[in-house]
C-alpha cells in the first residue's frame, strides 16, 4: 500500500510516468561546414547555425562571423581576417542535403557576406552588437528574434551580457530584416532560442537565469508581433506574467533545439554542454512541447587534433538535412577552443535513432 501511496504521490508531482530517453543506435561525426559557399562570401570563421524553414528552403543564422580572403585551395587562417560581423544568414535551397551544406549567403554588392541586422541611430555600435535567436517563417513573412548584447572594454571572452530581446522581419530570405518598434519601444518579451509551431500557436523556448532553466512562452500566430499577445507556461496554465513562468527543464544550458522526430514519435531536444560536461551534447525527448522530458543521452564529442576544446555549445538539429521519415538526425555543434583568438566553425554529427514501438501522438 505504501508504494502504491508513492507511486501516485510522483505522478502528482511529475504530471505523468517518467518519460524513457531517445535511443540512438549510431553517432558519426562529420567535419566543418565550411566549404565553397563560405570561401565564396569572404567567410572564415563563424558561430551559430541554426535553421528556419522558409518558402524556397532553410534560412541558416550565425552569431559572430569573422570576414577575410582565404586563399585557394587552404582552409582559413586568422591572418587572413580583414573584419568581422555579430550576425550572418544563409539560404540552404529546397532538396539540398549533401553535407558540408551548400550555403548561399547574404552579401552585399561585394558579394561578401553581411549582416543582416542594424542597430538604429542612437545606438552604440561600439558596445552594442545583435545576435540572431530563434526565428519561424509566417506565410510569406520571416520572422527572426535577436539578442541585444553589450560589451564592455574588458578583455574577452566573457566581457559581455544580454540587456533585452527583440524582434525583426523580412520578405526574403536574402536581404536585410527590419527590427520592430511597437510602441516604440524594441524589446519583447521573451527571448527564444528555438520557435515551434503546432497549428495556430507559436511555442517559444528561452533559457531563462529567473528562474533559471528552460522556460515556455506561446503567442497565436497572428499576434507574434504584439508583446502584449505572449503568454508564459505556469506549469498547468498559461499566464501573460512573466514572473509567474515555471521551469520546464533545469538542467538545460547554452543553447535548446527542438524537432519532431519520426522514428522516436516524439519530439527531440538537444541541448548544449555545460560546464560539468563541457565536451559533449545532449539528447533529450517528450510527447509534448511542455515536457516532461526524459533524462538525456549524452554524446562524447571526439577531440579535434592539436586542439583543445574548453566547451561544446551551439548544439543545433537541422530536419531538413534528413528525409522526414529517416531515423537519421543531423546535428551542428560549436567548440570553444582553449588559446587566444583560436577560432573555427561549426561541426556536423548524424545521429541514428532507433525507432520507438509505441503508437503516433
Amino acid at each position: 500500500m505504501k508504494q502504491f501511496a508513492l507511486f501516485i504521490l510522483s505522478v502528482l508531482l511529475g504530471g505523468c510516468a517518467a518519460v524513457s530517453p531517445p535511443r540512438v543506435r549510431q553517432v558519426e561525426f562529420g567535419r566543418s561546414i565550411w566549404a565553397e559557399g563560405q570561401r565564396r562570401a569572404g567567410v572564415l570563421f563563424q558561430d551559430g547555425a541554426q535553421s528556419i524553414p522558409v518558402d524556397r528552403g532553410t534560412l541558416w543564422t550565425f552569431g559572430d562571423t569573422f570576414i577575410g580572403k582565404p586563399q585557394p585551395g587552404q582552409l582559413p587562417q586568422n591572418p587572413q581576417i580583414t573584419g568581422s560581423h555579430w550576425a550572418t544568414v544563409a539560404l540552404l535551397p529546397a532538396g539540398s542535403t549533401n553535407l558540408p551544406p551548400a550555403l548561399e549567403y547574404f552579401t552585399d554588392t561585394n558579394g561578401v557576406a553581411a549582416c543582416p541586422l542594424e542597430l538604429f541611430p542612437e545606438e552604440d555600435p561600439k558596445h552594442l552588437r545583435l545576435w540572431p535567436a530563434g526565428g519561424i517563417s509566417v506565410g510569406s513573412r520571416i520572422y527572426l528574434y535577436y539578442s541585444m548584447i553589450e560589451t564592455s572594454d574588458a578583455p574577452g571572452p566573457w566581457n559581455f551580457h544580454g540587456i533585452g530581446a527583440g524582434l525583426a522581419v523580412t520578405d526574403q530570405p536574402l536581404q536585410r530584416f527590419t527590427r520592430l518598434r511597437p510602441g516604440g519601444q524594441w524589446r519583447f518579451p521573451v527571448e527564444p532560442i528555438q520557435v515551434v509551431r503546432e497549428n495556430n500557436t507559436l511555442y517559444l523556448f528561452e533559457l531563462c537565469s529567473n528562474p533559471k532553466g528552460l522556460i515556455l512562452a506561446r503567442v497565436g500566430v497572428g499576434q507574434i508581433e504584439n508583446p502584449s499577445a505572449y503568454e508564459f507556461f505556469t506549469g498547468g496554465n498559461w499566464s501573460k506574467n512573466r514572473a509567474e513562468a515555471k521551469v520546464i527543464l533545469r538542467e538545460a544550458y547554452g543553447q535548446v533545439s527542438v524537432a519532431w522526430a519520426f522514428p522516436a514519435r516524439q519530439y527531440v531536444m538537444a541541448t548544449s554542454s555545460d560546464f560539468f560536461h563541457p565536451h559533449e551534447l545532449q539528447l533529450r525527448q517528450s510527447r509534448r512541447l511542455a515536457g516532461p522530458w526524459s533524462a538525456p543521452v549524452r554524446i562524447a564529442v571526439p577531440e579535434t587534433p592539436g586542439k583543445k576544446t574548453t566547451l561544446v555549445y551551439g548544439v543545433f538539429l537541422h530536419p531538413e538535412l534528413t528525409d522526414g521519415n529517416s531515423s537519421r538526425l543531423v546535428a551542428t555543434f560549436c567548440r570553444m577552443l582553449a588559446g587566444n583568438w583560436e577560432l573555427c566553425n561549426p561541426e556536423w554529427v548524424t545521429i541514428t535513432l532507433e525507432p520507438d514501438s509505441t503508437p503516433a501522438r
